[in-house]
């Protein structure tokens, strides 16, 4: 195992991936604190780097363990697609009810925060310090169950480990490739909101708004809803599209050979190779995934309206066989509704 390739993974992709969801729920818990905070005898002026520190740490700890059980119970672990859209969608609706606390919406949505008992608070004896504590901890464990699709990547590197220490070393040296950035967008949702309180509280309200959704369009996405950002604006994108142009079809039209029409799609960081393609009815496909130092949601291939699931390791082939014998267009997608791609069976 390459360390310092997984700590650089983390450190760029796996930051960048992780930090639409997981990044969300820190910084909405950030700016609700700020929020929340009075001028006078009590500051957040020396508490600023409490909610990113023990968000980080609880982070940290919690996917180590998690790395440890899965190196040592193999793909035995793995959670299940409806578990993680179940989670993935806890994760979206917090923080569309954060965003509804930061523009005081309702006063329902201040019980959106997570408040310590009541026997913290008299451990640590003082209730502003107790939430800049215990809240970001609880969210920063509790991200082990919001995977972002680079996470995804590393489960499975520690599952294929088959070993407990290796399992725990992967997610450790991982997420603390992805601490700093996560650390900056803490501190700077921290300091910027004490100038720029009310515009920066809006902003991160819409953020949040954006994040929330479009967490919600991809599970709509891996459900092949018949609703979804994607068909609602498929006319339009058609329209200038290089297909609607050239007069033709831009789709990879896959030939029947020895009664089978094999696919082949790579599985690359960014999508799917290719994204488009036609297959006939009532025939046989045999569709092949491939992988090669991929490390993205990609890699976690959805293909509900035909039942096919498919975990990929980084560098990694596998084939299924199926028969479709409808005609129409079908999605195919990655496990979080990032990446997609379209099957036409004519």
């Amino acid at each position: 195992m390459n360390y310092w390739l997984i700590f650089l993974t983390g450190l760029t992709t796996g930051g960048l991936s992780c930090l639409a969801m997981q990044g969300g729920l820190l910084a909405g818990t950030i700016a609700t604190q700020k929020d929340e905070e009075t001028t006078g005898k009590k500051s957040f002026d020396q508490l600023d780097w409490l909610p990113v520190g023990f968000f980080l740490i609880a982070k940290l700890i919690s996917h180590t363990i998690l790395g440890f059980f899965l190196g040592w119970l193999g793909s035995q672990i793995e959670l299940s697609l409806t578990l993680r859209l179940v989670f993935q969608a806890f994760a979206a609706l917090f923080m569309l009810a954060t965003a509804g606390n930061l523009l005081d919406l309702h006063p329902m949505f201040r019980y959106v925060l997570v408040q310590p008992p009541k026997f913290l608070q008299r451990i640590i004896r003082n209730s502003v310090k107790s939430k800049a504590v215990f809240t970001p901890a609880v969210l920063g464990f509790l991200t082990i169950f919001i995977p972002c699709g680079v996470t995804q990547a590393m489960e499975v590197l520690a599952i294929t480990s088959g070993n407990a220490v290796l399992g725990a070393s992967i997610m450790f040296f991982f997420v603390l490739g992805t601490s700093p950035l996560f650390a900056a967008l803490g501190i700077a949702t921290a300091r910027l909101s004490e100038t720029f309180n009310q515009r920066f509280l809006k902003f991160a309200a819409a953020a949040l708004i954006f994040l929330g959704l479009s967490s919600l369009n991809g599970i709509a996405t891996v459900l092949d809803s018949p609703v979804t950002f994607e068909k609602l604006t498929r006319p339009i994108t058609y329209f200038f599209s290089a297909e609607r142009f050239a007069g033709a079809s831009i789709e990879s039209s896959v030939k029947v050979q020895n009664g089978i029409q094999a696919v082949v799609i790579q599985v690359q960081n960014n999508g799917y190779s290719p994204n488009r393609v036609r297959v006939q009815a009532g025939t046989p496909v045999e569709l092949t995934l491939q992988t090669n130092e991929t490390y993205s949601c990609a890699s976690s291939f959805v293909f509900k309206p035909f039942n096919i699931r498919m975990q990929l390791g980084p560098t990694d082939t596998q084939t299924v066989t199926f028969t479709p014998s409808k005609k129409g267009k079908y999605t195919f997608t990655c496990s979080m509704g990032m990446y997609t791609g379209i099957l036409e069976v004519v």
